[in-house]
């Protein structure tokens, strides 16, 4: 057993060894996720704010006035430009030079006063180029409007003393300030922990077999099971120091609210590379050089970001791909990081996750290891 432990330690140095005369690659598992991450983070950490806007007001009356204005007082909208007709309108949404494009027509200002009136209509155009954009400033305006209409029924009505009719007391938990950067960073975080371990447990035997040292290894006393553990350690280790450095950004950085325990997370970030590392370790399994084990790591990261629920809903899938996205491993990871970070829960909500994290990590590492030991006996 001691034996043992020596040759798998001696490998181990050895990589490290190797790692640290390669500048290039220790920028790579280090500076490139921790880069990433503020990058990211400083691109969603701020709410969207002062898109270019147009308005055409045709009623001039007292009422498109105070609609135009509380528009103004909304940061949503930068109401630079002021075209004569709606195809001007049109024109500059198309080229780009504005993202919304809002039309008041003539009798808005009657229509909303009468209540007898047919039902107005303000035409919105948005540039749907830009999704998350224009999906705020259709909520910024469907909102402007109906404060508007709220109050004109609030004078037919005589109520006049009093700013609002209808009053809905909206509390917000786990995130009261909706910020997109408290969902986003957490979940870039925990992608990018994949990446690291995937690519560096990928590389680890694909480089011997490029360099022509793993014959030489093999005709060591080592065995193949030492051989696994011994490449399986570096990447466990990089991956792990960078997600602390991480976490540390986005708590301290970014200020994203930390409420559970950091323990618990730390464990189970843990307990989650040993899960993905087994993915990396067929990689570098089947890799002849570094660079497919590179295209291939990628192979298998794609889906797991689809299936993840970072980038699309899973909600919104086919109920098939919904059932099936439960096998990907950092679609858990995600909801766990979130569930501690944010909601501040423990072991007694996330345990599903774990369990299942436990199931896959218990099949995807059996798997790699079969396939190792299969592939270096044969070398």
């Amino acid at each position: 057993m001691l034996d043992s432990l020596v040759r798998i330690w001696t490998l181990v140095v050895k990589d490290f060894t190797q790692l640290r005369r390669d500048w290039l690659m220790i920028g790579f598992v280090t500076l490139v996720p921790l880069g990433e991450l503020l990058l990211i983070g400083w691109a969603t950490s701020s709410h969207i704010e002062h898109l270019p806007t147009a308005v055409l007001d045709a009623d001039r009356s007292a009422e498109s006035r105070a609609l135009v204005t509380a528009l103004e007082n909304a940061r949503t909208f930068d109401i630079s430009h002021f075209p004569d007709s709606p195809a001007a309108v049109n024109d500059l949404v198309d080229r780009g030079t504005v993202v919304v494009g809002l039309t008041v027509p003539e009798g808005f200002g009657a229509g909303l006063t009468n209540p007898a009136a047919a039902p107005l209509q303000i035409q919105v155009i948005l540039d749907g180029a830009d999704p998350v954009a224009a999906e705020t400033a259709q909520r910024s305006i469907e909102g402007v409007v109906a404060t508007l209409v709220q109050r004109a029924a609030a004078r037919q009505a005589g109520i006049v003393d009093r700013g609002e009719v209808i009053r809905a007391d909206v509390r917000v938990r786990y995130n009261e300030d909706l910020s997109e950067a408290n969902y986003t960073i957490p979940s870039e975080m925990g992608i990018m922990l994949m990446t690291i371990v995937l690519m560096i447990a990928s590389m680890g035997i694909a480089r011997e077999r490029e360099l022509g040292t793993l014959e030489q290894i093999m005709v060591t006393p080592m065995r193949p099971i030492e051989i696994i553990v011994g490449k399986a350690i570096p990447a466990v280790i990089v991956a792990y120091v960078n997600f602390i450095g991480m976490l540390a950004i986005t708590v301290l950085v970014f200020h994203v609210p930390f409420r559970g325990s950091l323990p618990l997370l730390l464990a189970m970030a843990l307990f989650y590379l040993f899960v993905e590392l087994g993915w990396g370790l067929v990689v570098s399994a089947f890799s002849a050089t570094q660079q497919q084990a590179i295209l291939l790591a990628f192979l298998i990261m794609m889906p797991e970001m689809i299936f993840s629920g970072f980038a699309v809903p899973i909600e919104n899938m086919p109920r098939a791909l919904e059932l099936a996205s439960n096998l990907v491993p950092i679609k858990h990871w995600l909801e766990i990081v979130r569930a501690v970070m944010l909601k501040g829960v423990g072991l007694e909500t996330v345990w599903p996750n774990l369990l299942a994290l436990a199931g896959l990590g218990a099949a995807i590492m059996t798997a790699s290891v079969l396939v190792l030991r299969k592939r270096l006996s044969a070398v």
